[in-house]
């Protein structure tokens, strides 16, 4: 089987309205072929002349160095798919195409129907739409929701990954893209350290001001083996911060259904810090089946407050019973 990792660079207005970013041209596309069976590489690179003829915006010609002079005589975006069609080979032996994000095929579906609609082509992407996978979506299973993480250089940077070429160039892009899923597919220690990053933001945060310092111990640790702040640490760290969110939502308005679903949401981040096999993350799993169901519960109005501020308290109660059956004293005798 094959994998395939493919990036476009597109031609879109600096504007924050989505409208505008589904409407982009792609003017560049980069790709790697990755056999699984033999390990070999194949690369696709090609410049795209614009459908419109529209002129390279500034900031992209900034971010990207692809110039309006460039692409004047570069080939058709009907030329470059059927040449990147017949470099893909047999569809049915890729398992997938990757992506980081969903613009890279919304823009290739833009521009797919505009050159079919003017030049009276087949669309390209209908035999190949089903194979498109969002990395981000993959990895999602994990744990890892790269909520933190706001571009592909900054992801491998937590992997601890030299990003390998020049950002915004889309060959480089798409080989980075591979490195990084090879890297998380065979190092489970990095893909637990990116769901624990993926912990670390309000309110845990501002409610625990050292857990991001306490993140970088760790993290220092694992990649230098430097320091003696290990992952056994950090969890204990983690969950301080989580007896501390569970006292701070005690009192809330359960009646604000905007507000228990945002606490619920916050509560699902548990879900896959306990399946963490390192460290003492694994206490964390009756507690988030008791707050997944007092949630639930709270939402359906099956409790008034009284009972919903008690319950809170009897889950506190159970869960400080598991960090003493598990002789986790240094969170025990820490927190309040």
């Amino acid at each position: 089987m094959k994998k395939v990792y493919m990036d476009f660079e597109m031609n879109m207005p600096n504007t924050k309205g989505k409208r505008e970013g589904f409407k982009a041209e792609i003017i560049a596309i980069g790709a790697i072929k990755y056999d699984t069976n033999t390990g070999k590489i194949e690369k696709f690179k090609s410049l795209i002349k614009p459908i419109t003829d529209q002129e390279v915006f500034p900031h992209i010609e900034e971010l990207t160095h692809i110039t309006t002079d460039d692409l004047k005589d570069a080939p058709t975006y009907e030329h470059v798919m059927r040449q990147f069609k017949s470099w893909l080979g047999i569809f049915t032996e890729i398992e997938g195409i990757y992506t980081f994000g969903n613009l890279d095929l919304t823009c290739f579906n833009y521009t797919d129907r505009l050159s079919s609609q003017k030049h009276n082509h087949p669309r390209f992407l209908n035999n190949i739409r089903d194979l498109f996978v969002d990395i981000k979506d993959k990895y999602i299973n994990c744990g890892i929701k790269c909520m933190n993480y706001v571009s592909l250089k900054k992801l491998l940077e937590y992997a601890n990954v030299k990003f390998f070429g020049d950002a915004h160039d889309p060959l480089y892009d798409a080989y980075n893209l591979y490195i990084l899923d090879k890297v998380l597919e065979e190092n489970y220690k990095i893909k637990d350290l990116l769901i624990i990053y993926d912990f670390l933001k309000p309110p845990f945060t501002t409610l625990n001001e050292e857990l991001e310092n306490r993140f970088d111990e760790y993290r220092e640790y694992l990649y230098n083996q430097s320091g003696e702040y290990d992952i056994y640490c950090l969890s204990l760290e983690v969950i301080k911060t989580i007896k501390e969110y569970l006292s701070y939502i005690k009192e809330i308005n359960i009646r604000d259904v905007d507000m228990v679903r945002d606490i619920s949401r916050k509560i699902e981040s548990l879900d896959k810090l306990k399946d963490i096999k390192e460290g003492y993350f694994y206490v964390l799993d009756n507690l988030y089946l008791d707050m997944k169901e007092l949630l639930d519960d709270a939402l359906l109005y099956k409790l008034n407050q009284n009972e919903y501020e008690e319950e809170v308290d009897s889950i506190l109660d159970l869960f400080n019973e598991d960090l003493q059956i598990e002789n986790i004293t240094e969170v025990v005798t820490n927190i309040t």
